[in-house]
């Protein structure tokens, strides 16, 4: 606040722009827009926003009180004529401590002061307890500032309701993080958890004191812990299915790990070129879909193969599915070089798509693992592409169809293959059969 750098020779109260603002202020505020009741709800939630100490809260607390009903109505004004050693006596302080305390509360803008000719405190109500007149310290603030003051108070509560939250949500992260790293200390390399180890040290390092810590700071701590706890958890679930799914069913799983450049071609007397331009669709267009990569060169034919792959159990390269689905390359720290590092690096990839764990158990349980990887595969490719706008949507439909016994994740790869080919004809087909 604005104070004067002069003492007042005269003796009367300094005057700064500020006071005289909040003065002029008190003068125009319209009395009766809230009730008492109301007024001392808002005293009750100002303190945390006015930042006043136990002395200038109990101050304002017994110029409050010494308010009737009648002064908050219309037509009336809240003015309290106690004198300086009264309040000094229910204070149990000294005068010159009342005074700091009501010239706080003045430059606060909480309380004006409608002074007398001769600067006295004197007033005087009728039988009905309304004031005749009166000088002394007014509260008329409270009103002209209710709805500015209440405003500010509700915004301080979400703070402290959004600060009371992240500072749950750090500890349970925390902790997590924590248990994560016991569990995984024999199966992470050592290197791996050591680096966990200590990016989670210089996360609890940098927290500090949470009880004190400004939202921003939580709101990024949030942010950190939770990147370090999803990266650690997809590592730890990753190890898990390694050790869990190491075995495969024929019946089940109809994509077999290989490395061999054996691609999936349907029988069909269409080119691929004509493939190439005939203008894919969504996988809607099934039609469409089947033409892709139909008929390739002799070479890679073997017409030994049954029309329906699915049916024939044949083998799909991963090297086709990589790139069909470019995105995984390009998210992957290192493209996977099996179907079984594909499947672990799965579980990294769902949660940056925001594929919930219940839809990735459920397309992991109708499907089997190395399905459910694909059909991961394929809708982060069709998301990059602007064809999957809920990738967790999508991938329950991929469940219930294959459920059903009606998903052909051959034929939206087919799709895919061959619009990346459409788009690069010469560069595709030669990373693909070299």
């Amino acid at each position: 606040m604005l104070k004067s750098s002069s003492a007042q020779p005269s003796g009367w109260r300094k005057q700064t722009p500020d006071r005289a603002y909040f003065s002029d202020l008190a003068v125009k505020a319209l009395i009766g827009d809230h009730s008492r009741a109301e007024i001392r709800q808002l005293l009750n939630r100002i303190r945390p926003v006015l930042r006043t100490n136990t002395t200038q809260m109990l101050l304002l607390n017994i110029l409050f009180d010494a308010t009737y009903e009648q002064d908050w109505q219309k037509g009336s004004k809240p003015v309290v004529w106690l004198s300086n050693d009264a309040l000094a006596r229910q204070l149990n302080i000294s005068v010159s401590a009342t005074r700091a305390a009501l010239r706080a509360l003045t430059d606060m803008g909480v309380i004006t002061h409608h002074d007398s000719a001769n600067c006295r405190r004197f007033g005087h109500r009728d039988r009905s307890g309304r004031i005749v007149h009166a000088h002394g310290i007014s509260l008329a603030l409270l009103e002209a500032r209710f709805d500015e003051l209440t405003a500010k108070a509700d915004r301080l509560d979400l703070e402290n309701h959004r600060r009371r939250v992240l500072r749950n949500d750090i500890t349970s992260l925390r902790r997590n993080i924590m248990a994560a790293l016991d569990m995984s200390k024999e199966t992470l390399p050592a290197r791996r958890w050591h680096s966990f180890a200590k990016r989670l040290d210089h996360l609890r390092a940098f927290l500090g004191k949470i009880g004190r810590a400004s939202l921003d700071h939580l709101e990024r701590m949030h942010r950190d812990f939770e990147r370090l706890w999803k990266t650690l958890n997809a590592m730890v679930m990753r190890d898990k299915d390694k050790e869990t799914d190491t075995t495969e069913s024929v019946n089940r799983h109809l994509l077999k790990p290989t490395t061999e450049p054996e691609i999936v071609s349907c029988n069909d007397e269409r080119s691929c070129a004509d493939a190439q331009h005939s203008g894919f669709q969504a996988d809607s267009a099934c039609g469409a879909e089947r033409m892709a990569l139909e008929n390739e060169p002799e070479r890679i034919v073997k017409p030994e193969q049954a029309e329906n792959p699915v049916k024939s159990g044949r083998r799909i390269d991963l090297r086709t599915v990589l790139t069909a689905c470019p995105i995984i390359s390009e998210l992957s720290p290192v493209p996977p070089r099996s179907w079984r590092e594909l499947d672990a690096y799965a579980a990294e990839l769902r949660p940056m798509l925001g594929v919930s764990a219940h839809a990735w158990a459920e397309m992991r349980q109708v499907a089997g693992q190395e399905l459910a990887s694909l059909a991961l595969a394929i809708t982060a490719q069709k998301q990059a592409d602007g064809e999957v706008s809920s990738p967790g949507g999508y991938l329950r439909g991929m469940a219930r169809k294959a459920a059903d016994g009606e998903l052909h994740l051959e034929k939206s790869l087919h799709g895919l293959l061959a619009r990346k080919l459409a788009a690069r004809p010469d560069q595709g087909r030669q990373e693909l059969f070299q």
